[in-house]
């Protein structure tokens, strides 16, 4: 009996390393094939157009962002700064990259057209001009009047809009119109905006603005240029 006794236990010994030796296994093919990417090893850019500033600059100051997000135009108003550009993109500390995507599809019904006109803008090499006026444009119809804003007291969505309304920040920047709308009304870019969105989501990216430098990023975005130098410094930009 007693020999008995002293084999099951070597038996239950022996299927316990094997169960033990499985699940480390198993554990560890789950984490490799589940890991995420971390943001700040994604360094190759997502779309050149989208660029603004020197290749060789020290820091790259990444913004995932959406036309039709508030808080994303408040950070393009602070990007746009002229101490900005002067004191960052020409000496060469930082350039700025925005990726647009569509994460926000779920709730403003303009996200995905909007993200076509930025991709049909970069296109013509005209993204940061065309970004300006249409972002301008969106706040004054819009954000300004509490319209596509979720914090006020009775919040209303931006109905969907015509591609005229795109079409006339093209114009303004001096685009090809007639090659814009082709490339909008056809979705040219929609394979490209449907996978970029989801390689951000398994980035981590969960809402918008979002940004990212160095070993550094944030959710969201408030307090203007300020705001913007906060977020530079903690990136670990002098």
């Amino acid at each position: 009996m007693k020999r008995n006794s002293f084999l099951n236990n070597i038996t239950i010994g022996k299927v316990f390393v094997v169960i033990t030796v499985i699940f480390f296994v198993a554990l560890f093919i789950y984490a490799e094939t589940h890991k995420t990417t971390n943001l700040n090893t994604d360094s190759t850019a997502w779309n050149e157009g989208m660029i603004l500033g020197d290749r060789s600059a020290e820091n790259t100051l990444i913004e995932y962002t959406d036309y039709f997000c508030p808080y994303c135009n408040e950070v393009n108003e602070a990007t746009e700064s002229n101490n900005f550009k002067k004191d960052y993109i020409d000496t060469k500390k930082v350039r700025l990259e925005n990726r647009v995507i569509t994460i926000l599809s779920g709730v403003s019904v303009n996200t995905e057209q909007g993200a076509e006109a930025a991709y049909c803008a970069a296109d013509q090499n005209k993204y940061w001009e065309y970004s300006k006026d249409i972002v301008s444009h969106i706040k004054a119809d819009y954000f300004d009047k509490g319209i596509g804003v979720k914090d006020v007291a009775f919040p209303k969505k931006i109905n969907k809009l015509p591609i005229d309304y795109f079409t006339q920040s093209a114009k303004t920047v001096g685009m090809d119109t007639k090659k814009f709308e082709d490339c909008v009304s056809s979705e040219a870019h929609k394979g490209e905006i449907e996978s970029n969105t989801q390689k951000a989501v398994k980035l981590g990216v969960n809402g918008l603005p979002y940004l990212a430098i160095n070993n550094y990023k944030s959710s969201g975005f408030s307090g203007g240029y300020s705001g913007l130098l906060n977020v530079l410094k903690a990136g670990g930009v002098k």
